[in-house]
Formats: structure tokens, sequence, C-alpha cells
């Protein structure tokens, strides 16, 4: 018998040192440059509008504005309260000016009778006019009843303390969660190779890498690696890639008098770059 033996082929590459004179290093050839996707308009607190590919099938376009209000003025002043702070401070009111009422496509004739509780009803209830299976759909909020296991002073054998059950526990799948931003307008700005980056002195032209986002450390590029390497089967011709997933909690306040909190847990993805 004749054994069988695994190629594993890596194709490196790096690119040229830029103007600032740092170089990408990947372990395996990267199908695309986020980075070339950027413009400095996107790097900017300028309000960009969400692109749509006419190609897409209607369980995973996104719908573009005004949806779901009626009119772009709407929209707009939607936006600017449901974003920024609840606290409108003097920037937030100069953003309510410059981004929304001077805005080309904002008609003053277009709110009369507005409410914005009528509004955020009509938002509350917008994914129910997109197709069953949408991915808005299946990224809804989930609810349970969750059991933990509280220890007490009290002397049990089995060492496991007291069964505590949590009603009312709300949640999301991770996995429609990542098929949600995968499938978004933001999507092309995530990084799915990692790379080292690596600086080089103009003086010296010694070489110092450097350490600033999570796609480049020497963990994901392991794990990107191991990944390259596991056996399709399948015949599947996709991209292995990793979602790298950052949560953290924080207490919040669910009222502005009294001592009602929550800890709600976030989740951010480390393929996008903090600066977007």
């Amino acid at each position: 018998m004749i054994p069988s033996v695994i190629l594993h082929i890596f194709d490196s590459f790096q690119s040229a040192f830029n103007v600032f004179g740092i170089a990408w290093e990947y372990c395996h050839r990267p199908s695309y440059d986020p980075n070339l996707f950027l413009s400095p308009s996107e790097l900017s607190n300028a309000t960009s509008h969400t692109m749509v590919d006419n190609h897409a099938s209607e369980t995973d376009y996104i719908p573009r504005p005004p949806w779901p209000f009626q009119m772009m003025s709407v929209w707009r002043l939607m936006k600017w309260m449901l974003t920024g702070s609840k606290q409108k401070s003097e920037v937030e009111v100069t953003n309510l000016v410059s981004t929304i009422i001077t805005a080309e496509d904002f008609r003053p004739e277009d709110p009369q009778g507005f409410s914005a509780h009528m509004e955020m009803k009509r938002f509350d209830m917008s994914e129910k006019s997109l197709h069953t299976d949408h991915t808005f759909h299946k990224d809804g909020w989930m609810e349970a009843s969750i059991s933990i296991e509280i220890p007490t002073h009290d002397h049990n054998p089995s060492g496991n303390g007291q069964t505590f059950t949590i009603p009312l526990f709300f949640y999301h799948k991770l996995t429609t969660v990542i098929e949600a931003a995968f499938l978004s307008h933001s999507f092309k700005y995530f990084h799915l190779a990692p790379f080292r980056h690596i600086w080089q002195s103009p003086a010296t032209g010694k070489e110092q890498r450097l350490f600033d986002k999570l796609y480049t450390s020497d963990a994901w590029i392991r794990a990107h690696d191991e990944v390259q390497k596991q056996r399709h089967d399948d015949r599947c011709t996709l991209e292995w890639v990793i979602a790298g997933l950052m949560l953290w909690s924080d207490a919040t306040h669910l009222t502005q008098f009294g001592h009602a909190s929550a800890w709600p847990v976030y989740l951010f993805f480390g393929n996008q770059s903090k600066y977007i």
C-alpha cells in the first residue's frame, strides 16, 4: 500500500514598500486587497449611500435608502436620531445641518406631519416587507431560557451548586450574524487573508515588524495557515477564511431614572479595520 501524501503549497507574496516605508507580507496570496476599495470620503465622517448589486437575489440584497421609510428626507432625520450621541451636542446639531438639512435630496416639504413615533413603528415592522428567507429575518433576536449553576454555602454532594434559570434571554445566532456581515456592503472592506506588516527605515534600510490589527498577528496567520491545510473533500471552490469575532460586555442603564441596568454582549469583526 502506498501511503497518501498531502502536498501543501505556499503561495507567499510581499508587496512593495509604500511612501511610508510599509509593506505587506502574505503567507498565502490574497484574492483581493480591501484597501483598494477605500476612498478619502470613506475614511471621513461624510455620509455615504449603500450600494446595491443589481444581480443579487432577493434574499441577500441590502435595500437602499429610503427603505424602510417613504422618502429620503425622513430617512435622513431618522438616521440622525438613531445614530450618534443620545445627548445631542453642538457637534450633533452641526451634523444635522451639514449632512441632512442641506443635503441635495432633502426637501423641507417632505416632513410635513412628521412623527418620530410613527416612523419608529414603521422601522420596527420593516423586516416583514422582505422575503421570508432574507438574511435580515434570520438575523433577528431569538428568545430562550438558560440554566446556570450558582455556588452556594450549602453542602452539595454533586458540587455543582444550585441551578438558577434565567428566562427571557435574548440572543442572536452567531452563524446568522456572520452570514449577515459577509453579505453586507461593508464586507468588501474585510481582510480575509492575514499578513505581516513590515516597516523599513529610510535611513538604515532595517526592517521592523508592525503589530496594529488582529489580522496582522502571528496567531491569526497560524490559524489561517491551518485552515488552508485542511482536506477539501467536497470539491468546494470557495475560499476558506477565518471570521474574527471580538466579544465584550459593559453595563448600560435602561432608564434615565432608577438603577435598572443590563449587561449586553457586543460583537465586532476583527477582519475589519478599526479606522473604517
